[in-house]
């Protein structure tokens, strides 16, 4: 769980980081937000696919460890 939760923080922060350094350049939130997202919206159906794919499988492996790891203790 330490895992899933420090992952989505150092994202969220490399995003927040992203979206400010923007600003900074003298764009909107909306244009900001439009910039961080760009990669995901040129993807090809196939392409978008292996992310979610890539993405479900290292969930599965988070929760798997986590579940072993609390059977373990019982």
């Amino acid at each position: 769980m330490k895992l899933l939760g420090i992952s989505l923080f150092i994202g969220s922060i490399l995003i927040g980081l992203a979206i400010e350094m923007d600003m900074l350049m003298g764009f909107t939130l909306r244009q900001s937000m439009r910039n961080v997202l760009n990669p995901f919206r040129v993807m090809e159906l196939p392409e978008m696919f292996i992310l979610f794919l890539f993405l479900l499988l290292w969930v599965i492996d988070v929760l798997a460890a986590l579940f072993l790891q609390k059977q373990k203790k019982m």
